[in-house]
């Protein structure tokens, strides 16, 4: 049975897609370390209120109105240039890294700049 405190949303935002896609993904698994109190982010609780997602076992799955939600979003221009957008952004596992800037050297403070107040008496 599937039961929503809120109503669904009228679009998808970011609020919504972390959840909902690593849901699609199969990614989306209780973690009650990370999230003591749900086991899961308060994203993908509010999800679950609003009818997208459901509880299964081991953590959440979609329900059809997430399912089609999502699949509507991923059509959209918005949705597809997102997701080309992070698969431009996905490292290949055997790229060579690129190189990183040098670290920033720190100048250290005149002493009178440490003392933040001074000798208290």
């Amino acid at each position: 049975m599937t039961f929503s405190f809120e109503q669904p949303p009228d679009e998808l935002t970011w609020y919504h897609l972390g959840p909902l896609l690593d849901a699609d993904a199969g990614r989306l698994k209780y973690n009650p370390e990370q999230y003591t109190v749900h086991g899961v982010s308060n994203n993908a609780v509010a999800c679950c209120w609003a009818g997208l997602l459901v509880d299964a076992d081991g953590g959440l799955v979609l329900t059809d109105l997430g399912r089609s939600m999502l699949a509507d979003w991923k059509a959209s221009p918005t949705g597809q240039r997102w997701l080309a957008d992070q698969a431009a952004h996905v490292e290949e596992p055997n790229a060579p890294a690129a190189p990183s800037a040098p670290a920033p050297q720190l100048v250290p403070a005149p002493a009178d700049q440490l003392d933040l107040f001074g000798v208290v008496s």
